[in-house]
Parts: C-alpha cells; structure tokens; sequence
C-alpha cells in the first residue's frame, strides 16, 4: 500500500509540473547582509550592502509555483576585534565574499487578473568563488583557502507580480559555518573567526520573466 501511494504521488507530481506554465527571467536586486556568530571572537558584527544578478525558471501550476534561481551573489560584514589584526593589520575589518548561489524557492499565492501575490520558502546551495577582507589600512587580502567552498542554508520571503515583473523580499538563514580551516598568528594561537560565522542575508530583488 505504501509503495501504491508513493507511485500516485510521483505520478501526481509528475502530471502537476507537465501541464505547468513556465517562463524563463532574469534577476538582479540588493542583498543586506550580515553575519552571525554565537562565540565572543567577533565583539560586534554589522551589516553590510551588496548586490545578486541571475536568471530564474518559474514552473507555475493552480496556486502553487516551483522557482529554482542561479544567481551570482556577493555578500559582506563588518567586525571590530583586534585578533582579526593576525589575518589583516588593523582590527576593523570588512569581509566580502562572491558566491555562484543555487535557490529553490516554492511559492504558493493568490492570483487577481494579471496580478499575483505569493509567499516563498526553500533551501539553497551556495558555492564560494572569491573572499575577501580589506582592513583599516585599506589592503585586500585573499581569504579563500580559509573559507567553505560549499555552504548551505534556507530562506522565507514575500512577492508579487504583475504581468511579467516580480518583486521578492527574501531573508535567508545560512546553515553551516564560513570557516574553513583554522589560521595561527605569531604567538602559535587560532584566530579564524570565520570558524564561528554563519551568513546572514535581506535581499530586494526584480525580475523580468518571459
């Protein structure tokens, strides 16, 4: 019997995305980001303002729409703590790091005419291809090999269309720490904060669907 339900719902699933209107777009917007941290390493983290541009597949079928995005995203945070002079000189430091980001948001709203509004959650996956921190003394140093290459999270929002654009309002949650490995300064001790960051983000985003 359990086997009979899981093929009905496979089949039912199937059958939903096959009818399903889809459209392609493009996307760009503002991430507000930020990063949190349970340990006292980093005494006080602030947010900082970046940018996301992609293309998104909408699959829409009845009240419920499937929207999986690939978006280039860069995302940031300030902290002041002077253990962060081992990794940079100078102890307020910004980090900034550029991510190949994989959504897979599930909406589900109420349409009016050419009008819809939705409400949107799911998982993403994130792939690192650049960090960086730029200190008081205004030098960039390369951070990568001290950061996950592979991050993962989930994220809630709002939204609404109207003919082919779409606002969303998004926040999401990453779930696995930034750090990587662990960094020694002079005196043989670990100072990554990054060991103890998780990525924190607002994003603002439009897009254009065909």
């Amino acid at each position: 019997m359990k086997k009979i339900s899981i093929i009905a719902f496979v089949m039912l699933l199937f059958v939903n995305v096959s009818n399903a209107q889809l459209r392609f777009g493009i996307k760009a917007g503002t991430n507000i980001s930020s990063l949190s941290s349970a340990s006292s390493v980093i005494d006080e983290v602030k947010g900082a303002t970046n940018y996301q541009v992609g293309i998104v597949l909408q699959a829409k079928t009845q009240g419920f729409a499937f929207q999986p995005e690939i978006l280039y995203s860069v995302k940031a945070g300030q902290f002041n703590n002077s253990t962060v002079s081992g990794i940079l000189s100078g102890s307020d430091t910004k980090y900034q790091s550029q991510n190949l980001e994989i959504p897979l948001n599930l909406q589900f709203g109420i349409g009016a005419g050419p009008a819809r509004i939705f409400i949107q959650g799911g998982p993403y996956v994130s792939f690192l291809t650049g960090a960086l921190v730029n200190g008081s003394v205004k030098e960039y140093k390369d951070v990568k090999n001290n950061i996950n290459t592979f991050n993962y999270g989930v994220g809630a929002g709002v939204g609404a269309e109207l003919l082919n654009l779409q606002l969303t309002v998004k926040y999401d949650w990453g779930l696995s720490k930034l750090g990587q490995e662990d960094l020694l300064n002079g005196n043989g001790q670990n100072i990554n904060p990054f060991n103890e960051l998780k990525d924190r983000n607002l994003s603002i985003a439009l897009a254009f669907l065909f």
